[in-house]
């Protein structure tokens, strides 16, 4: 296994010009298979369950903020394509930034208890 950050992996994944998800499975899909070198394939093998439990986080993680971002739009009485605008603008937000976005729909929704 590599001693290697688990975000140094995917920026390695993605300067590649790869997309790593989650099968359906529970195991990991990489695509395009093509540009997978031999060096890329043992790197992934060796930190497969890393790779996974990160990806599983981030699901969560999106799960979550949905949620919050639905709590916030009930709030402002949105209409049905308010709500989907927000929606996918959640799922555009780069995960780096998706915990502090989640952040602040919890701390505005304390607000306005």
């Amino acid at each position: 296994m590599s001693a290697l950050p688990v975000q140094t992996i995917f920026d390695a994944l993605r300067d590649a010009g790869l997309n790593v998800s989650l099968a359906p499975d529970g195991g990991l899909s990489v695509a395009p298979a093509s540009r997978l070198t031999q060096e890329l394939r043992d790197l992934i093998r060796g930190n497969k369950a890393v790779l996974v439990d990160r990806l599983l986080e981030a699901q969560r993680l999106t799960a979550r903020l949905i949620v919050a971002a639905m709590r916030r739009c009930d709030q402002f009485n949105d209409s049905a394509a308010a709500r989907q605008e927000m929606r996918r603008d959640v799922l555009d937000t780069p995960a780096h930034l998706q915990a502090d976005l989640l952040a602040h729909f919890i701390e505005t929704q304390k607000g306005k208890s």
